[in-house]
């Protein structure tokens, strides 16, 4: 069950989320469409000309992020997804040998791959700080690719999306995080409570038959104030949160709306730039300038 494996399982398919013809089609909300498209403005206003990514998936996005204009690298876990990134790369006329295989959380890997590399106006990582198990390791490696000045892009699995889900992530999220400190004593009564009054057998586990489905490897929410914590420990200013993935209803009544009306919906809302977004959106990406001293 390990993140390389998930995504190699995923490879072929990956780039089915970012096709606009297939926003309609597509089972799953086309999130991550949206999430491209933010992506490219954010990295429009910055005024960077280069970018390094964590985790380059089939690199479908920063393939996209290069016929922009920017010079693009960035590295993958799963030995499938950086055959395709290579391919993908070389079909939009781009250098397929700026993608480096490599693991994250490999400390002397991403030294290697910095001093290979070299240094860039800004650094991305989308959907990967879910799967690594040091936040702190993990934004230090991001760091390493930015030169002062620059701009930092994180995405994040949100947790306080789990205040509007009403199932078994809010009683997750009341008993681990709000009450963490709590007497085990009133923790239980809570739990007991929150059993009667939550949908805690939802939502459904995402497994596969080979046993490396997204909900079976380590796959982490985070706290968007935690998060940033971390990112400005780290010499960061000008710090500000991107929502997407809107929910314009607790996602276990969705069923309740004629699918293309409600998916209508959750499209007008992305792009909000409101408090609500903290709440409504399963993700959310943080943006911050690195110190320049």
């Amino acid at each position: 069950m390990s993140i390389a494996s998930h995504y190699d399982g995923s490879a072929s398919t990956y780039a089915d989320q970012y096709d606009e013809a297939k926003i309609w089609t597509n089972e799953e909300y086309p999130a991550n469409f949206f999430r491209l498209k933010l992506v490219r403005k954010l990295l429009k206003e910055s005024g960077a000309q280069s970018v390094y990514e964590l985790g380059v998936g089939d690199a479908t996005p920063l393939a996209a992020v290069g016929s922009d204009g920017i010079r693009v690298a960035g590295n993958d876990v799963s030995p499938e997804m950086v055959k395709y990134a290579k391919a993908n790369m070389e079909s939009h006329g781009l250098d397929p040998e700026a993608i480096a295989f490599l693991d994250v959380q490999d400390t002397n890997a991403i030294a290697a791959e910095r001093e290979r590399a070299g240094e860039f106006d800004a650094v991305m990582a989308m959907g990967v700080i879910p799967h690594v198990t040091d936040d702190r390791d993990f934004v230090a490696s991001m760091d390493a690719f930015l030169r002062p000045g620059g701009t930092m892009l994180l995405q994040f699995r949100n947790s306080m999306f789990s205040m509007f889900t009403f199932n078994r992530l809010t009683k997750e999220f009341i008993l681990d995080e709000l009450l963490v400190d709590a007497p085990q004593s009133v923790r239980t009564v809570v739990a007991t409570d929150l059993d009667q009054r939550l949908a805690v057998d939802k939502p459904p586990l995402r497994t596969r038959p080979t046993g490396d489905g997204y909900d079976e490897i380590l796959s982490r929410f985070h706290n968007p104030f935690e998060l940033a914590e971390v990112v400005k420990s780290f010499g960061y200013h000008d710090l500000s949160f991107h929502w997407y993935n809107y929910q314009p209803a607790y996602p276990m009544i969705a069923g309740q709306v004629d699918p293309k009306e409600y998916r209508q919906a959750q499209m007008d809302l992305e792009g909000g730039t409101s408090w609500r977004g903290m709440f409504l959106c399963s993700a959310g990406l943080i943006q911050a300038t690195k110190n320049t001293v």
